[in-house]
């Protein structure tokens, strides 16, 4: 008698593919079949397009019904949805425990959405309690899940970073200092600006490179142009892997101080490739950051915490950050926990 092949069903958003492309990356091989439900196709994987809006409840009915006839049909081993949001949410109501559940939190799902509204908490609270499994990439998360419902099996792991990343060779190193976060209001360009042209006052021999797009772009654009030279700063767009990972070799340093966040892929590969990283007073960073020694942990103040990191031991730096991304963040680690957690969930 043929075995029956190993099945995940995945569930997430692909508004924007990327971080569902790179965990798809991640556990490939280990099922021999992946079927993604997602509100948009995507090319790396076989999908099925539902609406997640939360719309009308008629519309959300519609879509738990659409769901639990895709579980009944595929017959998956394990279901592994990420974010505890309408996606976590819709779910939990069509798989009703049958299936064994894994859930990835992305991190504003569980730290901002509960506080939206009473409706908001409980929709969260229902895509938590309908995991057997509870995965973010920042341990500090496991606090706000049990705040929302009690005892929980939570385990940290991320996405992991590819090893060309970790190719280090400081004497490349320039006067950058490098952003690649997106532009709007959560992540503080403006601030970065703002604090780098201060810096830049009594360094001239810097400049400030911003990846990325948003609805802020624009706006940003300005205020660059307000208070530098053209030679201080450059916008550069979205950029493919191969140029993101030749600035993060060419800078020297790396900002990224977003007003919320988990653990960012970009702070991973930045710390990867020997920049100093320069980031927000979360608590995730703090996980992977100690002030002073291999990074900066700004408290508000960009230029400050820029003129702090020029102080920084950089053959330290490299080595420690080093040693930090081989333990904790390559794609081989965090692969192992992963699979581990999936073992386990077919075993029940």
């Amino acid at each position: 008698m043929a075995k029956s092949p190993k099945r995940l069903l995945l569930v997430g958003s692909t508004k924007s593919d990327v971080h569902l492309r790179n965990y798809h990356s991640l556990i490939e091989g280990y099922f021999d079949e992946v079927l993604l439900v997602s509100g948009n196709s995507v090319d790396f994987c076989e999908t099925k397009v539902l609406d997640f809006r939360l719309k009308n409840p008629i519309t959300i009915w519609k879509t738990i019904k659409q769901l639990r006839n895709i579980i009944a049909a595929y017959k998956p081993d394990v279901i592994h949805v990420h974010q505890a949001n309408s996606y976590g949410y819709i779910t939990a109501k069509a798989n009703k425990g049958k299936i064994p559940q894994v859930l990835t939190i992305w991190g504003s799902d569980v730290l901002l959405l509960p506080n939206k509204s009473s409706v908001h908490r409980r929709m969260v609270q229902k895509a938590l309690k309908g995991a057997d499994k509870i995965t973010a990439d920042a341990g500090f998360i496991e606090k706000n899940v049990t705040e929302l419902i009690g005892d929980n099996d939570f385990t940290t792991a991320n996405f992991g970073i590819d090893l060309p990343a970790l190719d280090i060779d400081l004497e490349k190193k320039e006067n950058i200092i490098y952003s690649n976060r997106l532009h709007n209001d959560l992540y503080n360009i403006d601030a970065v600006i703002n604090g780098f042209a201060e810096f830049y006052q009594n360094h001239k021999d810097w400049k400030l490179v911003i990846a990325g797009r948003g609805n802020n772009t624009d706006s940003l654009k300005q205020l660059a142009a307000s208070l530098l030279p053209n030679s201080a700063y450059k916008f550069i767009g979205f950029v493919d892997y191969d140029t993101n990972m030749e600035y993060y070799q060419r800078a020297s340093a790396y900002i990224s101080i977003p007003s919320s966040d988990g653990t960012s892929v970009s702070l991973l590969e930045a710390m990867a490739s020997g920049a100093i990283p320069i980031v927000s007073d979360l608590p995730a960073n703090h996980e992977w950051i100690t002030s002073g020694k291999n990074g900066i942990i700004s408290e508000g103040n960009v230029a400050k915490a820029l003129e702090a990191s020029l102080k920084l031991d950089l053959v330290y730096l490299a080595a420690e950050n080093n040693a930090i991304i081989e333990k904790k963040a390559t794609k081989k680690a965090n692969r192992k926990i992963f699979l581990k957690i999936y073992k386990e969930l077919r075993k029940r």
